[in-house]
């Protein structure tokens, strides 16, 4: 046997090689994807509306460009040379992310979103390649394949967010390249067992009986077409509401959840003061190096995840739970009583209803009350007719409020009370407190942050350097705290200096702000900080939405892909399944539109805007199940 005829598992041996060069894209991707709201407001420390329009661009563009590159691979490159190059782009793509640099980081997603365009159709096209056309193997082909697909998404965000807490950004984001530099190896070395078999060209005896065959009326190619028009309103209704996951949901993940599998006490978060005053007293205030075997240990006696690795229970759910509703709908096949394609839709859109439904009363949880007593607001610091704390920023050229607590912080002015319902992000706190910094300390501060970009831009690559300065209005106790600027920053308080070692970001900027804040209107923002971090609800919630969300999914996206090539007209499939993907890349700019009012509302009142979208879209679609089905002329 020939290697190129080689078979595994009763398939072409090119099916693996296609099968892990698209795991390891998708283990990228996703990996890639989970990290990336985390990192623009964590660590950038951008606003939600910031983050939630970036990421909707960067996913319009990634699942809309997947239609040019499939004309380009067919019009110049071949899907071969278009896989390579798009492989190429993308371990470019995620290298450049690793560098934690912000002209890095939109060089990065150019270059991933190009990647993605050129690998994505045409990784695809080849599966289908690989088989003589009516081979009743081909369906079998792409399970096998969309496997490969969602192992990938499974992964990813396990190992990348696990590289992030762990180690640090670059980690997370270079195993992300690291994984796309591995599927281009595979791809390349496995090139030469990829048989294709091209479409055979009719005899003219086909012909003559092609052209025999009666041809369809044009009102049914006419009524077919509106259909999938109808369909399309529905995808992007769907996608808008399921694309939450990367954003709101991984928020929601990251700063309302207790992530632990077994514990439902929440340990109250921990401020600078702790360690502060554990220094003062002799004790340890560094954790020891852990080495791998302890962490596991740890990890056994309390088992938690990290928040971006509840990006993988969705891809759990795909793998574990696909299979039931292959049986399911065989078994009721067999009954006649599979319900239509346009009805599987309807169960999708009420799944993911449902999916919201059971957030709607984990928010309920969550949105408990904590209250502090302070005697006044500081200057800059307001509140609105019905008590809501805020700041003025401005936006676009114009001034707009910008709430805190997700709009539940309150103040009281008659009993001089500061209340919040739910749990204060740490992000708000950070911000209420920078706020309140003297304004000769905001103005020494901004001269340091270009100072040291000036330092920073001088130096050769690997350079260190230093430079210190004297710093006015800093309380007795300050001190250097939080996740970046100890990075950068040391305090000598017997000198009353602060040293710069590297360039300040902003997130370094608001927490060295927030460390010299009015001192009574810190002390009440830490305990509310501490108190209401108790109210984070169990991640069983999110386990049972993603749960619900992929039954959603399952009854919707698989089904519609497959009734697009049923109802397009034979010539034009090709436009239509670009109409799908377009479809799609609408939806993901529409869910980041929706994203960007996250923190505008209350989690509750958020959660329910999409449990009422998709049920009345749901009913929507459950009215015109009859006149679709007549419109479908026969098709299943």
């Amino acid at each position: 046997m020939s290697v190129k005829s080689r078979t595994i598992f009763g398939h072409p041996a090119g099916l693996y090689v296609l099968f892990f060069t698209e795991l390891w894209e998708r283990f990228s991707f996703y990996g890639m994807k989970t990290l990336l709201v985390l990192y623009m407001i964590n660590h950038f420390f951008w606003s939600q509306e910031r983050a939630s329009d970036l990421l909707g661009w960067y996913a319009f563009l990634a699942y809309g460009l997947p239609v040019v590159g499939g004309f380009v691979a067919d019009r110049w490159l071949g899907a071969r040379r278009a896989v390579v190059f798009g492989a190429i782009l993308l371990s470019a793509g995620h290298i450049c992310m690793a560098i934690e640099s912000m002209p890095f980081f939109y060089t990065a997603l150019g270059l991933i979103i190009a990647g993605v365009g050129l690998l994505k159709p045409n990784v695809s096209t080849q599966v289908g390649a690989l088989y003589k056309p009516g081979d009743p193997r081909r369906d079998g082909a792409f399970t096998i394949f969309y496997m490969g697909i969602n192992l990938g998404a499974l992964i990813g965000p396990l190992l990348c967010d696990w590289l992030r807490v762990n180690h640090g950004w670059s980690w997370g984001f270079g195993a992300a390249g690291v994984g796309m530099i591995l599927g281009l190896i595979v791809y390349v070395i496995g090139q030469k067992i990829l048989v294709e078999f091209n479409q055979e060209v009719p005899t003219e005896e086909q012909q003559a009986e092609a052209a025999a065959r009666p041809q369809h009326p044009p009102h049914v190619v006419r009524d077919r077409i509106i259909v999938l028009l109808v369909v399309f309103a529905f995808i992007i209704l769907f996608w808008t509401a399921f694309e939450q996951s990367p954003n709101a949901m991984l928020v929601w993940a990251d700063k309302h959840t207790n992530l632990s599998l077994t514990s439902v006490e929440v340990e109250p978060a921990s401020i600078e003061e702790a360690a502060s005053q554990a220094e003062a007293s002799g004790a340890a205030t560094t954790e020891q190096p852990r080495g791998l075997g302890t962490r596991i240990a740890d990890w056994l006696r309390d088992p938690r995840m990290s928040s971006g690795q509840t990006q993988a229970f969705n891809p759990f759910f795909i793998i574990t739970v696909a299979p039931i509703f292959a049986f399911l709908w065989v078994w009721l096949d067999r009954r006649k009583l599979q319900p239509s394609t346009p009805m599987k839709m309807v169960l999708g859109l009420v799944g993911v209803a449902l999916a919201f439904g059971v957030m709607w009363p984990a928010a309920h949880f969550e949105n408990r009350a904590s209250s502090v007593q302070l005697a006044a607001l500081p200057a800059g610091i307001s509140t609105d007719e019905q008590g809501r704390v805020y700041i003025v920023e401005t936006m676009k050229g114009s001034e707009e409020r910008v709430y805190f607590g997700l709009t539940r912080l309150h103040y009281d002015a008659d009993r001089q009370v500061l209340e919040l319902n739910g749990v204060l992000p740490d992000l708000d706190r950070l911000r209420l407190l920078s706020e309140t910094a003297p304004a000769d300390f905001k103005r020494t501060v901004e001269g340091l942050v270009t100072r040291s970009e000036e330092q920073a831009s001088a130096a050769r690559i690997g350079e260190s350097w230093e430079f210190a300065e004297e710093l006015p209005s800093v309380p007795p106790d300050f001190r250097i705290a939080g996740t970046e600027a100890p990075k950068m920053l040391s305090w000598d308080a017997d000198m009353g200096t602060l040293t710069v070692t590297d360039k300040i970001n902003e997130r370094a900027k608001v927490e060295l702000l927030a460390a010299a804040a009015q001192p009574d209107f810190k002390q009440a923002v830490d305990a509310l900080y501490v108190n209401s971090s108790r109210f984070k609800v169990s991640v069983w919630w999110l386990i049972g939405f993603y749960l619900v969300l992929t039954m959603g999914e399952l009854c919707l996206s698989p089904v519609g892909l497959s009734l697009v090539t049923k109802l397009a007209p034979p010539k034009h499939v090709g436009l239509f399944m670009g109409g799908w993907f377009l479809a799609t890349a609408i939806a993901e700019k529409l869910a980041q539109v929706f994203g960007a009012y996250w923190g505008k509302m209350p989690p509750a009142d958020y959660f329910l805007i999409f449990v009422v979208m998709c049920a009345v879209g749901g009913l929507l679609l459950a009215l015109l199940v009859r006149p679709l089905k007549r419109m479908m002329h026969g098709v299943q």
